[in-house]
């Protein structure tokens, strides 16, 4: 059954979400209608019984027929006895219902009300600063682009090759000069420090001594709940200073930790202003200036892995200026002196720096963004789960509010039982599954099909990152005709088969449910680095101690992340066609207890054997025939990615029917596998679902051979 969680996206996010949650809302006004209806009922009955009850007192003279003996009048006040009995139950129910249904109901509804409106508002927040995130990304993009093209114009149009050699040279030489003043600028002095001088590059390292020895915690303040991260409290840092510095007493510390406040390294957490007090109840915050001068990179997450990137990436548009001055050798020039550079050099340089500048921020902006898309992809997996779980107990809640609302009537009137059957068969009617998988087949907005953030580099597209990247670019980046993550991972599989219990968990391994982060925190990990051949990264999974299940998601969202599906759009119609024309046995909609294909075929053999087994196998070859045909088209990369993971898994079938009960089993695998892969082989219409991606996927492991050998035929036959 489809869910939440891959029924309602959307490229802008804010769709889906609109389209969910204005259905949820309905629901929520659903519930109202209930209780309405409740309260209603509940005013009717206590407006009724106590006109009952109260039938005593219209009754003049009833006080005379108390003690007589006629039959008349005795049958008269049990009459009126029986009435008041009437008027007592209805106001029971009355009483009852308030009690029982109206009552819990009516708050289980305000807080269901509340669950809805607060998974929108976290969930709108985040898909709006998404898109403006995203906005930022694309013009960070455009102004990178541009800054190239600047750069690309002006070196066309005012240098030849040997005038640009020339001036690269120079830069070279002013860059020398430049971190010549800078290396010297470390030893000028920066401040006097309770009695001890300091200059720039010991400031430098005492600070980091600070930032990376000392323990750092969190502070919060009472009452607002606010945090400080990365604070010491007086004591603490007076012990350090003394250890470390040998200062002779506590007072000459507290001089040394007030001069960092006054510099601007340390700010006051909890208290009055800036005086350093040597105790533990007051606590101070290192600033992120002071880890800016000590070039410590600041404890934050996302900055820190754009950091790390940073630091293993190589600037692109320095290692192509690099090139242009291979051939060059170096000019020996004193780098005392500053060297004299023309306008056009100036010029040239400053547009080199603003390009290093633009793909810089560009660079780290695209990490920051792409870790964004996966962490809002997370929480929204985790909230529209939430909302599911959500959605089907308000389904649940009505159909036992209605249980209880009619268990009121049945406790109290025998009268109504005609009434009572038909509420209960109106209970009976609801079925809560049945009602969330109608919302989700008439309002979905799209499956999970992530788009990939890339950050594409003016010079080398798709030399960074290996997900999301084109299968043509990335097979030819590889220098494979199958991408390097696809082979490794199927490789790596087919090495810890052997290791594993038994069959059931083989199978568990590709069709049991993985939490989307632990897949992205492995998709980070072999997102980032280059591979040179399967070995490395398989050497990289087997360090990483992933779980199989988690590796085999890898490849399930390597295939999905891809930008156009391993089967591409344009034949997409033509494969449509062919399955209507000559349909399948098998949908994705077939329950387990229905017989295997195998068994129908068989069944249809024995009964006519000389003619419906020749009608069969005709229909099928024309279908698998068509479907080569049509495969055929495709790239050869494509082709051989399909070939490489239709084989690996008809390998394992053929492992799962040498075990016990192995027919049934690999029939039951081939089903799972199929729909688990029906979204990553071809992109799913929202309209068609995904069974046309199933049929294909079932033919290309039930008839691998026939496929595979007419496509090998065709490319022997197009290589002539």
């Amino acid at each position: 059954m489809p869910s939440f969680a891959e029924s309602f996206w959307s490229n802008d996010l804010n769709s889906g979400l609109a389209q969910l949650f204005d259905r949820l809302y309905h629901g929520c006004e659903q519930c109202d209608e209930f209780t309405q209806l409740f309260a209603s009922r509940m005013q009717y009955e206590v407006a009724y019984g106590r006109q009952l009850f109260g039938v005593r007192n219209n009754v003049e003279n009833i006080n005379d027929f108390q003690d007589s003996s006629s039959t008349v009048e005795s049958s008269l006040q049990k009459m009126i006895d029986a009435t008041s009995n009437e008027g007592k139950n209805h106001l029971d129910i009355a009483a009852n219902l308030e009690e029982l249904v109206l009552k819990p109901f009516s708050k289980w509804c305000e807080d269901h009300r509340g669950r809805v409106k607060y998974s929108e508002d976290i969930l709108k927040k985040n898909a709006k600063n998404f898109q403006k995130s995203r906005a930022y990304v694309a013009k960070l993009e455009k102004e990178y682009f541009n800054s190239c093209r600047k750069l690309e114009t002006y070196r066309n149009t005012n240098f030849s090759e040997d005038q640009l050699r020339k001036a690269m040279s120079a830069l070279k030489i002013q860059q020398k000069y430049d971190k010549h003043i800078e290396k010297e600028k470390d030893y000028q002095h920066f401040a006097t420090i309770a009695d001890i001088n300091f200059d720039y590059k010991t400031m430098r390292e005492t600070l980091k001594l600070f930032l990376t020895g000392l323990p750092k915690e969190e502070f919060k303040l009472p009452l607002i709940s606010y945090s400080f991260p990365n604070t010491n409290n007086g004591s603490d840092i007076t012990k350090f200073i003394i250890k470390y510095f040998s200062l002779k007493d506590s007072d000459h510390a507290e001089t040394f930790a007030q001069e960092l406040i006054t510099l601007g390294f340390l700010k006051h957490c909890n208290g009055v202003g800036n005086n350093f007090v040597n105790s533990e109840k007051f606590q101070y915050q290192w600033k992120k200036d002071a880890y800016k001068f000590a070039k410590v990179p600041y404890p934050n997450e996302i900055d820190n892995i754009v950091r790390n990137n940073d630091e293993v990436t190589e600037s692109l548009v320095s290692h192509y200026m690099d090139e242009i001055t291979a051939s060059t050798p170096d000019i020996e020039v004193s780098i005392r002196d500053k060297p004299e550079l023309t306008n056009e050099e100036s010029i040239l340089f400053q547009l080199v720096k603003d390009v290093e500048d633009a793909d810089t921020k560009y660079r780290q902006e695209s990490y920051k963004m792409d870790n964004l898309r996966c962490s809002i992809e997370e929480l929204m997996v985790d909230h529209l789960t939430f909302m599911e779980k959500c959605e089907l107990d308000r389904l649940k809640a009505i159909k036992k509010v209605t249980f209880d609302f009619y268990s009121v009537f049945v406790n109290k009137i025998t009268s109504i039982k005609l009434n009572v059957d038909r509420l209960m068969e109106s209970e009976e009617a609801i079925d809560p599954t049945q009602d969330l998988l109608q919302l989700i087949k008439e309002h979905r907005t799209g499956y999970f099909q992530p788009k990939v953030i890339t950050y594409n580099n003016f010079y080398n597209p798709g030399t960074t990152q290996n997900f999301g990247i084109d299968l043509e670019t990335r097979s030819r980046l590889d220098k494979r005709v199958v991408p390097l993550i696809i082979s490794a991972i199927l490789l790596y599989m087919d090495n810890i088969y052997p290791d594993l219990d038994n069959d059931k968990v083989r199978i568990s391994i590709w069709i049991s449910p993985v939490k989307l982060n632990l897949t992205h925190e492995l998709r980070a990990i072999l997102n980032r680095k280059q591979f040179q051949d399967e070995g490395e990264i398989i050497e990289l999974l087997k360090q990483s101690k992933y779980e199989p299940s988690t590796v085999a998601s890898v490849l399930k969202i390597y295939l999905l992340e891809l930008p156009n599906a391993l089967i591409k759009n344009d034949i997409t119609d033509v494969l449509k066609a062919l399955y209507l024309d000559y349909s399948s046995p098998a949908t994705s909609h077939d329950s387990i207890e229905d017989k295997s294909i195998t068994e129908k075929l068989n069944e249809e053999v024995v009964t006519d054997k000389d003619d419906k087994d020749v009608i069969l196998d005709n229909k099928d070859m024309k279908r698998i025939k068509g479907l080569s045909a049509i495969l055929a088209s495709l790239s050869k990369p494509r082709i051989a990615t399909l070939a490489a993971i239709i084989t690996h898994f008809h390998r394992l079938i053929q492992i799962l029917k040498m075990g016990e009960n192995g027919e049934h089993t690999a029939l039951e695998f081939s089903n799972s596998i199929s729909r688990e892969f029906a979204n990553c082989i071809i992109e799913v219409n929202i309209h068609d679902g995904n069974d046309l991606g199933f049929k294909i996927f079932y033919d290309l492991l039930q008839y691998k051979h026939e496929i595979i050998n007419f496509l090998k035929e065709h490319n022997s036959k197009s290589k002539k």
